[in-house]
């Protein structure tokens, strides 16, 4: 089977790939081989990822089996720094972007990247360098798509405006433990909190683009604090799930995909495990469809405020 490259709307589910350092080579491999079984093409990693150990240990399988690689959509990302004094920095600079991509090409394995990403926004970055880079490497071959990770409306505009090159993708958190995305669309014009603007509007920007919003760690509170399936904080959460899982015959975390899903047909969900019976939850999200009072009811239940 060899798959469409350049159809995102079907890759609902994508196979994310930064923990790779809970498996060795063949568990990742059966990982893989299980996430193909069940519909799941799309693997994201990055260079950062293990400080580019991730890649490494992707390319070792794909060396060892190459039958695999027509059957995936890789994405790959650039941009985050980590020296070894612990100073961290962004960097999206036309020569790093095209020596970066060259690296993970040889780290993975691949000729080409079907999807690169700038992983975060660089305050010094130039659209027009920015654009030399990835003509270049679509031309030569090297990458087929192009998108961004966690890059603010006006950024994605800038780059937008001032270039041709198209973007597919934002890759940004959302979930239910983290909601600025939609709660400020739901809080137009309120004196509080919730009103206040912390994407500038980028929710429906990429709605009338048809920009893919890819939500990542869609199960965890925030920046990393917890999962909201067992934090104390999100108990009522999890009443509502509880209650939806029994109606849907599904899990909590199916639901909660279904809740991300429900939102539009430009929304994908990365799932971090690699555990193939949470990856399923995951995937069995895709087939539930949420009324809209559950929604509502959902998103009520997080304590975000609802006018």
């Amino acid at each position: 089977m060899v798959i469409e490259k350049n159809s995102l709307k079907m890759e609902r589910v994508i196979q994310g790939l930064m923990r790779l350092n809970t498996l060795d080579e063949k568990k990742l491999y059966e990982l893989i081989k299980y996430d193909i079984e069940h519909g799941v093409h799309f693997f994201d990693i990055s260079d950062i990822y293990g400080r580019s150990a991730a890649e490494t240990k992707l390319g070792n399988v794909l060396k060892e089996h190459p039958e695999l690689r027509s059957e995936m959509i890789i994405q790959s990302k650039c941009g985050i720094i980590k020296e070894d004094n612990d100073v961290n920095y962004y960097d999206l600079s036309y020569k790093h972007i095209v020596d970066s991509c060259y690296a993970s090409l040889k780290r993975l394995n691949i000729d080409y990247i079907d999807y690169y990403l700038l992983h975060r926004p660089d305050i010094f970055m130039n659209a027009h360098e920015v654009a030399q880079a990835i003509s270049e490497l679509k031309i030569s071959g090297k990458v087929k798509h192009f998108g961004v990770s966690n890059f603010p409306h006006e950024m994605v505009k800038y780059l937008y405006d001032q270039t041709n090159i198209p973007i597919e993708i934002n890759q940004l958190q959302l979930g239910l433990g983290h909601l600025d995305l939609v709660r400020e669309v739901l809080n137009c014009n309120m004196n509080n909190n919730e009103g206040c603007e912390h994407t500038g509007e980028l929710f429906f920007y990429m709605k009338r683009y048809n920009i893919s919003l890819q939500c990542w760690s869609p199960f965890q509170i925030d920046f990393f604090e917890g999962s909201i399936f067992t934090d104390e904080r999100y108990k009522k959460t999890n009443e509502v799930l509880d209650r939806l899982a029994n109606k849907y015959h599904a899990s909590k975390c199916a639901i909660a995909t279904a809740f991300l899903l429900n939102l539009g047909d430009n929304i994908q969900v990365i799932t971090g495990s690699t555990d193939p019976k949470h990856v399923q939850e995951t995937i069995d999200g895709k087939e539930i469809i949420l009324t809209k009072p559950e929604w509502y009811e959902l998103y009520r239940s997080t304590g975000n405020m609802l006018p």
